[in-house]
C-alpha cells in the first residue's frame, strides 16, 4: 500500500524567518497521525540532516527536498544572478546527498511571462543534472504555467534516468487547464504535489484535498493507471482564510483524513 506524505511546513509562513513551531513537533504529529512519508524545503531553518534524523526516528521517508525557486527566471539569463541560482540549486543536491534524500524537486520557470529559453539556460541546467548525478540525486522537474519549459527539460533528459517528473495536481488545474501531464510524462514520475484549489486561472491556493473544486476521482484513475508506487505527497498550506483559527494538529488531521481518501480511490 502506497504511502501518505505531507509537507512538514503546513502551517508556516514562505519564506518565514521564524518558525511558528518547532519542525521536529511537526514531525511527530505527523507520524502519530499515520503519515508514512514527508518533504521539506530548503532552509537554514531546518537542516536536512536534522530533518532525516528526526524522520529516522519515528520511521518516516523523507522522500524529497524541494528546491528554492526564488528569482529562478534568472538561470536562463547571462550574469551573476544566473550563476547564483545554478549554485543554490547544487547546494539543494549537497544538502540531498548529505541527508540521503533520493530527489530534489525543481522549478525550471517562473510566471506567466517567463525569459526565452536560452543557451546560457540549457547550459546551466545540464551542468545541474550532470552535477545531480554525481551525488546520486535525482532531479525531478515540476509542471508550472507555461509548460514549454518542463517539454524542454523532459525532452533533454529523456535519456537521463536521474531525471523525472514531479506532478503538481493543483498547478494543472489552475495554471494549465486542459493539460494531462500524466499522459505526457507519467512513465517518468518522481513523486507528487497533491493539493487542491478552485480551478481559477492563477489561484495556486494549496488547499487540502477536497475543499476545492479539483476532481480527484479523475486524479486518481490516472495515478492507479501508472505505475508510481511512490509516496502519495501532499503539498498543503493553512495560510488560506478557510483554515483561520484551525490549530497544526486539526490541519494535519484533516490532510491525512483527505489523504487517505485519495489512496482508497486510487484503490477501487
Amino acid at each position: 500500500m502506497q504511502k501518505l506524505g505531507i509537507n512538514i511546513d503546513a502551517m508556516e509562513d514562505f519564506n518565514a524567518s521564524v518558525l511558528k513551531s518547532d519542525y521536529k513537533d511537526t514531525i511527530k504529529l505527523i507520524a502519530t497521525l499515520g503519515f508514512g512519508a514527508i518533504f521539506s524545503d530548503m532552509t537554514f531553518l531546518k537542516p536536512p540532516e536534522k530533518i532525516a534524523e528526526c524522520c529516522s526516528k519515528y520511521s518516516l521517508e523523507y522522500q524529497f527536498i524541494h528546491a528554492p525557486f526564488k528569482n529562478i527566471n534568472d538561470i536562463w539569463y547571462e550574469g551573476l544572478n544566473g550563476d547564483q541560482i545554478l549554485k543554490t540549486l547544487c547546494d539543494s543536491v549537497d544538502a540531498s546527498s548529505r541527508a540521503n534524500v533520493p530527489i530534489i524537486v525543481v522549478h525550471v520557470s517562473s510566471g506567466f511571462v517567463p525569459p526565452p529559453i536560452s543557451k546560457t539556460g540549457k547550459e546551466r541546467f545540464k551542468t545541474l543534472v550532470s552535477y545531480a548525478q554525481n551525488k546520486n540525486v535525482k532531479i525531478a522537474f515540476e509542471n508550472l504555467r507555461v509548460p514549454k519549459y518542463l517539454k524542454w527539460a523532459m525532452d533533454t533528459f529523456k535519456d537521463t534516468s536521474s531525471v523525472g517528473f514531479c506532478w503538481d495536481i493543483g498547478h494543472e488545474n489552475c495554471f494549465t487547464t486542459g493539460i494531462d501531464f500524466m499522459s505526457l510524462y507519467g512513465d517518468r514520475l518522481l513523486c507528487t504535489h497533491i493539493h487542491d484549489n478552485q480551478k481559477q486561472l492563477g489561484r495556486d491556493l494549496h488547499l487540502i484535498p477536497f475543499d476545492g473544486k479539483i476532481d480527484f476521482n479523475h486524479m486518481a484513475k490516472r495515478l492507479k493507471n501508472s505505475d508510481y508506487k511512490g509516496p502519495l505527497m501532499l503539498e498543503v498550506f493553512s495560510k488560506n482564510e478557510i483554515y483561520d483559527g484551525v490549530t497544526t494538529e486539526q490541519f494535519y488531521t484533516k490532510a491525512y483524513n483527505a489523504a487517505q481518501k485519495i489512496r482508497n480511490l486510487i484503490l477501487e
